[in-house]
């Protein structure tokens, strides 16, 4: 299974990455598109985006442009409590969690599902030019064409779709990804998760004493394996943990496949401008999620493909494929990631 599931995952990742960095002359914005400034003027409705904190919110704006097509905007700080820039390079974890968010906004305010319905998000995925994730001196205002797709309903309301995104920075195309998430009336989900609802009450870990400086963003501990850690994830981290939750969220998850690539880089700083997760079922709070990584072959660039499986109980959770690339000469700078 585990080799079935490299390859695939490697076909997908280098299929959208070269699909995405060779296509830009096929992904030119219109010129309706590019000239849209009223989408960049405040940040949308927090609830539309399931994040509590407004300084979490990346979005600023949409609007349909066709049936299923639409226009929204973005914009990243030059720097943030969490997703902090290393070596001039904007965290391509960021495209991630716009991504994420852009699908969530689509669902409620494109599509019309109530605000009480929780998602559960499958999967996502992104690619970037790196040589377009450089930090300036202002915040960065991101165009985003996002098309929805395999779209499901029930009872006349959405109960699934994938929405795929080409991100856009000063007209030329940055990246872009992909996510897929499902949508259900909160009677639903209680009964799925009901029976475990009282045990994710309890903490991942216990409450740590210092909750200051990068120590607190560091997910994994390890277990004395090679390639092999524990998640170990603080409830409290004011961006990981934004609300309550009953669950592991996906982005602890994807923050956990960051890191075990970025331990597997050793004292480089690398970043990871590929990534396709699969997010399989629900990882509880309660009980430990082990993380191994599968590195791959530096290539001539310094950079590889870094397969990680996070596991709960000895079945997959979630699986991610990252391409990771050197972003630094300077060793030891990586932070929490190494």
């Amino acid at each position: 299974m585990s080799d079935r599931l490299s390859v695939a995952g490697l076909i997908r990742l280098w299929g959208k990455t070269m699909g995405s960095l060779l296509s830009d002359a096929d992904c030119l914005l219109t010129e309706e598109e590019a000239g849209s400034p009223e989408l960049h003027q405040q940040t949308v409705p927090r609830k539309y985006v399931h994040r509590a904190s407004v300084a979490e919110v990346l979005l600023t704006g949409w609007r349909q442009v066709q049936p299923d097509h639409f226009i929204l905007g973005a914009q990243w700080p030059r720097t943030h409590s969490f997703y902090r820039p290393v070596a001039g390079v904007h965290d391509p974890l960021l495209l991630a969690e716009t991504i994420r968010q852009a699908g969530m906004l689509l669902a409620h305010a494109g599509y019309g599902v109530p605000l009480d319905y929780p998602f559960l998000l499958w999967d996502v995925s992104y690619q970037a030019d790196p040589a377009r994730m450089t930090v300036e001196p202002t915040p960065v205002d991101l165009t985003i064409r996002a098309t929805c797709h395999e779209l499901r309903f029930r009872r006349g309301v959405l109960a699934g779709m994938r929405c795929d995104t080409d991100i856009y920075r000063d007209g030329e195309r940055l990246g872009g990804g992909s996510m897929r998430l499902d949508c259900m009336p909160p009677e639903t989900y209680a009964r799925i998760r009901g029976p475990l609802l009282a045990a994710a009450k309890r903490p991942m870990v216990p409450a740590q004493a210092d909750y200051r400086g990068e120590a607190m963003d560091r997910v994994l501990e390890p277990t004395g394996e090679p390639y092999h850690w524990r998640i170990q994830a603080d409830r409290r981290h004011p961006v990981l943990f934004d609300h309550p939750v009953d669950h592991v969220p996906g982005m602890v998850l994807v923050e956990a496949m960051r890191q075990a690539a970025g331990r597997v880089a050793g004292r480089r700083v690398v970043a990871p401008f590929g990534l396709d997760a699969d997010f399989v079922r629900y990882a509880e709070l309660h009980l430990p999620v082990f993380v191994r990584a599968f590195p791959g072959p530096l290539d001539e660039n310094g950079g590889r493909v870094v397969r990680v499986v996070a596991e709960q109980g000895g079945e997959p959770v979630a699986r991610g494929v990252l391409n990771v690339r050197p972003i630094s000469a300077e060793p030891g700078q990586g932070g929490r990631y190494q």
